[in-house]
């Protein structure tokens, strides 16, 4: 039997569609493919270029080996910089989703970095540590949640492969795939390491120096290679849902990564990815 309410909330939500997408709780809200440059496809939390950053080849690369990343005076020194309206509104579950490649360029050189500029309160991404095992890890610390450092660990990622880095947090566990999996390579059952921690309390949005191929508040490098696709979701994607994006790669339209996250995600912003989206062809 269908009630008042539910056919009111139906025709809402309908309405929701036509005339203001995000309505309806779309999940993906910024995406950064680097097609020509670094706006926002989704959103309009467009990303500025700094220092020796450029586009190329369909993804930002920040000068190549040994290149400052780190935050000065609230800048990347070379990399890509989001502005704080990029994790707006994010105060539980929420997703991170890179694609990167890099050769080995030194140990911790940063992939993506949300920090207040401080290092007591960060959300870093690291594709390699400088202590044995070199893991590649997704460290959090403080914006509400642990006051010291935690670390969701990975297989090593500067072997200048394409790797998928993904973060999900459900607003207590936050765990990091890589190529949709949380023991690449066997690497963390081999080294008793975890991609999961628990973290209550954790506050992306305020974390507002954002910086992608560096932006770390330690004196980090960039990657000596190169981010191809970034994107935020304001809610935590599931296992299968990661796996399908992993297969679906870094040049998905928005319209196939709309199709992949389930509703009501997908409902918001359908038109949108219909619309806006064109599939890139990259270089190598």
């Amino acid at each position: 039997m269908t009630t008042y309410s539910s056919r009111l909330l139906r025709s809402s939500c309908i309405a929701g569609l036509v005339m203001i997408p995000a309505l309806c709780s779309a999940a993906i809200v910024h995406r950064y493919d680097f097609a020509t440059d670094a706006n926002d496809s989704v959103g309009t939390s467009h990303g500025t270029l700094h220092g020796s950053a450029t586009i190329t080849g369909g993804g930002v690369y920040s000068g190549g080996d040994r290149i400052s990343g780190t935050l000065n005076a609230g800048v990347v020194t070379n990399g890509v910089q989001l502005p704080a309206s990029a994790v707006s509104g994010i105060t539980g579950a929420f997703t991170v989703e890179a694609w990167i490649q890099t050769p080995f360029g030194g140990a911790f050189t940063t992939a993506f970095s949300f920090s207040d500029g401080t290092t007591s309160n960060y959300l870093l991404g690291t594709p390699a540590r400088g202590n044995s095992p070199f893991a590649s890890t997704i460290s959090a610390i403080g914006a509400g949640g642990s006051a010291t450092e935690l670390q969701a660990s990975g297989r090593y990622a500067d072997t200048d492969q394409l790797i998928h880095m993904v973060l999900t947090y459900d607003g207590t566990t936050m765990t990091h795939y890589q190529n949709a999996s949380t023991n690449l390579d066997d690497f963390n059952s081999t080294n008793s390491l975890s991609a999961s921690f628990n973290n209550p309390g954790f506050n992306l949005s305020s974390l507002t120096q954002i910086g992608i191929n560096g932006g770390a508040p330690w004196p980090d490098n960039s990657m000596n290679g190169t981010v191809f696709d970034f994107r935020i979701y304001d809610s935590s994607l599931g296992a299968d849902q990661i796996a399908s994006l992993f297969a679906l790669g870094a040049d998905a339209t928005n319209s196939q990564i709309i199709a992949a996250i389930p509703e009501p995600a997908a409902a918001g912003l359908l038109a949108l990815g219909a619309i806006g989206a064109l599939r890139r062809r990259r270089t190598f």
